[in-house]
């Protein structure tokens, strides 16, 4: 016969994962700061997950995650570039110049900032009907890797998608006239060393001017003087980064890079207006928000 004593130790032993307290263990969460965007994400993230995890905001030191901790999902670059204990897998978002390489930080998994190509490219032709050349600009090395993707998509809808990477931000001038000639339209990716106040401005005054629409990929972009921006609003990433940490602890296939599944379609009236562009009444009824 087991003793009261043997029962209660066996009977604890045997507990479900599940079963343990919140903070001792399973996932945790890290804001690169505790508040403003990272915030509104994280949150999003925490209805998605549907269950309540411990948050530490690096920007006040190192976080000391509890005891088991097995999975990190990170809002910012700071966050995503901290280096994490060995076996702790990241999911980490809202860090443009951030790639994890699984061979050195082991399991990780980065969500998006860019929906799928061929969603962006179909809402800028809606935009702009008569679009055959799309520029793309950029100076981040990790958004190389994005160039052959993106003009396969471009090439589909029957737009060629030129290239044109800037060694740096003086560069972008220079960039922007050769687009003058041999583009009907530019597109800046979410690139965190050319989206400066400065940088937009200059942007913007060479769109209007010229009466080449600037195309964006940000809420902030279009607010700037983008004609459109298609981009992912910081709730859809926290819900994503929800769905990736979910699959993984059920044990599903998670691929390295998420592409969120909802795109933000914002709009600015004013600039369509100077690049001599109607926005038609389907592509305002698509739109998430309408500047004037």
């Amino acid at each position: 016969m087991i003793s009261k004593p043997l029962r209660a130790v066996l009977f604890a032993l045997l507990l479900p994962l599940a079963a343990r307290p919140a903070g001792a263990g399973g996932a945790a969460a890290v804001l690169s700061y505790e508040g403003g965007a990272y915030l509104e994400a994280f949150s999003a993230f925490q209805a998605a997950y549907g269950k309540e995890v411990p948050h530490f905001d690096i920007s006040r030191g190192a976080p000391e995650l509890p005891p088991g901790t097995d999975l990190v999902v990170a809002f910012g670059g700071r966050a995503a570039a901290h280096k994490y204990p060995p076996g702790v897998a990241v999911v980490y978002c809202m860090a443009p110049g951030v790639f994890k390489n699984p061979a050195q930080d082991g399991r990780a998994i980065k969500i998006g900032l860019i929906p799928k190509f061929s969603d962006i490219l179909a809402r800028f032709a809606e935009a702009q009907p008569g679009l055959k050349r799309l520029r793309v600009i950029w100076m981040t090395p990790t958004f190389d890797g994005f160039t052959e993707p993106f003009r396969t998509a471009a090439a589909a809808l029957g737009i060629e998608a030129a290239p044109a990477k800037v060694r740096s931000p003086e560069d972008l001038p220079e960039a922007l006239r050769q687009a003058r000639a041999s583009s009907d339209a530019f597109w800046l990716p979410p690139d965190p060393l050319l989206m400066t106040p400065e940088n937009l401005m200059i942007l913007r005054e060479f769109s209007w001017s010229n009466a080449i629409p600037f195309f964006g990929s940000t809420k902030g972009m279009t607010r700037e003087g983008a004609v459109a921006s298609v981009g992912v609003s910081f709730g859809e990433m926290g819900a994503a980064a929800a769905r990736a940490a979910l699959g993984l602890e059920a044990g599903v296939k998670v691929p390295a890079l998420v592409f969120p599944e909802k795109a933000e379609l914002t709009l600015n009236a004013t600039a369509a207006k100077r690049c001599g562009l109607t926005l038609t009444p389907a592509l305002l009824r698509k739109a998430d928000y309408l500047f004037p």
